[in-house]
C-alpha cells in the first residue's frame, strides 16, 4: 500500500449488492450505516489496500460489534466506533460526520482506509511505526526516546476528589494550534482508534467506557509554547486554568494531553505527570506515542514493558522506553502493565508513591 493512494470505489454488501463505479462516498457510507445498525456481525466487501479493483482485488470487512467508547471531534460532532476484522485481521471502524475510517495495525504501522462524504474515491494512508517528520527536525539521536518522560514536579499536588462511579474515563486531546483541525480525523484513525479497542477488549472492566474529546483553537490553552525544560509545567498550569474556567471536577478519570508537531523538550518524544493526569505527546514520535504517554497516566511503566515475537517479527509493547526502528509495535500493553492499569482503575486512581511524586493532604 502506498501512502496517499486513492482508487475508484466498488463496494458490496452481504448479500452482494454492487455499487456503480461512479457512486459517491455518501452512498457507500449510507449503506454501511444500514448494515452496522442492523444485526451484527455483518460483512461488507471493500477495495483492498492496493486499490486494484479492476483485477478483482477486494478485502472483506466484518463488523463484529459496536464499541462502548465514544469520540467527539473539534467541531463537536460525535463518532461511533466498531470492532471489526479486515481479511481476518483485527480492525477498528470509526464512523464520523466526515466519513468512515477503517484502521488496521501491521508490523510496519497503521493502515487506514478512508471513505469521505461526497468523495467517490477510497483513500489509503499509512502511519509508520517509527518516528515521522522531516529529516532535519527528526534526525535520529541516541538521546531521543521515552526514557525520562515521566515528570515529578517540585510543587506537591493535592489528592484528587472522588470520581462519579458511573462516569466514563474522559481523555481530552488538545491539538496544538500548529496542527490543522482537519487532522483530528487522521490522528484518531492512526494513533487512537486501535488503542481504544485494545483498552476495551483487554484492559478496562466491561462496565466502563472511554470518552475521547478532540479540542482545538482554545486561546491560552492550545497555543501553549513548548520545546523548553519548563514545557510540562506550563502545560499543567494551562490545564488548571482550563478546568477551573469550565467547572470541571479534576478526578482520576480525567486526562489532558497536548498533541504537538515537534518534541515537547530536548531529547523527549513526550512527557507525562501521572499524579496530575496531564501529558504532552509529539506526533513526531511513533504512532504508539499517545498510547504510551496516556499509559503513564494510568500507572503503566517502562520497566514493565517487553518485547516479544509477533507474526514472526519482534515487537515492543506500548510502554517500551526506546523508539527502536527495528522492532514493530505489539499494539498492546504487556501483561504486567495491563495489571498496573487495572489496579489503577480498581483502586480509583491510586499510584505507587514512586510514580505519584510528592503530595499533600488538604
Amino acid at each position: 500500500m502506498k501512502a496517499g493512494h486513492a482508487t475508484r470505489v466498488m463496494l458490496a454488501l452481504s448479500p452482494v449488492l454492487l455499487l456503480p463505479m461512479d457512486c459517491q462516498g455518501s452512498d457507500i457510507i449510507a449503506r454501511f450505516d444500514a448494515l452496522a445498525n442492523g444485526a451484527l456481525p455483518a460483512t461488507i466487501v471493500i477495495p483492498s489496500f492496493d486499490g486494484d479493483t479492476e483485477s478483482g482485488h477486494v478485502s472483506t470487512l466484518t463488523v463484529t460489534s459496536r464499541l462502548r467508547s465514544s469520540v467527539v471531534f473539534p467541531d463537536e460532532s460525535p463518532a461511533t466506533l466498531y470492532d471489526a476484522l479486515l481479511d481476518g485481521d483485527t480492525a477498528v471502524v470509526t464512523r464520523s460526520r466526515g466519513g468512515l475510517d477503517v484502521s488496521i495495525v501491521t508490523k510496519d504501522g497503521v493502515h487506514v482506509t478512508s471513505l469521505s462524504v461526497n468523495v467517490a474515491a477510497v483513500g489509503h494512508t499509512h502511519v509508520p511505526a517509527g518516528s515521522t517528520g522531516d529529516a532535519k527536525r527528526q534526525r535520529r539521536s541516541a538521546t531521543v526516546g521515552f526514557e525520562g518522560d515521566v515528570e515529578f514536579l517540585e510543587e506537591p499536588s493535592l489528592p484528587m476528589p472522588l470520581a462519579d462511579p458511573l462516569a466514563p474515563i474522559e481523555v481530552r486531546l488538545f491539538l496544538h494550534d500548529e496542527l490543522r483541525s482537519s487532522q483530528a480525523r487522521e490522528i484518531h484513525a492512526g494513533y487512537v482508534a486501535w488503542w481504544l479497542r485494545d483498552m476495551e477488549s483487554r484492559v478496562i472492566p466491561p462496565d466502563m467506557s472511554i470518552h475521547v474529546v478532540y479540542l482545538q483553537s482554545i486561546p491560552g490553552i492550545s497555543d501553549q509554547p513548548y520545546g523548553l525544560p519548563s514545557s510540562v509545567t506550563t502545560w499543567l498550569k494551562a490545564v488548571d486554568r482550563y478546568v477551573e474556567s469550565r467547572g470541571i471536577r479534576r478526578t482520576w478519570k480525567n486526562k489532558y494531553v497536548l498533541l504537538t508537531r515537534d518534541r515537547p523538550a530536548e531529547g523527549k518524544l513526550g512527557q507525562a505527570v501521572p499524579r496530575s493526569g496531564i501529558a504532552i505527546a509529539s506526533l513526531s514520535g511513533p504512532y504508539s506515542i499517545i498510547a504510551h504517554e496516556v499509559g503513564h497516566l494510568f500507572g503503566a511503566e517502562h520497566a514493565q514493558a517487553e518485547w516479544r515475537g509477533w507474526r514472526w517479527w519482534p515487537c515492543r509493547t506500548n510502554m517500551y522506553f526506546n523508539d527502536t526502528p527495528l522492532l514493530a509495535n505489539c499494539y498492546e500493553y504487556s501483561a504486567a502493565n495491563v495489571a498496573s492499569i487495572q489496579r489503577y482503575v480498581d483502586l480509583k486512581g491510586y499510584l505507587p508513591p514512586y510514580l505519584g511524586g510528592p503530595t499533600v493532604t488538604p
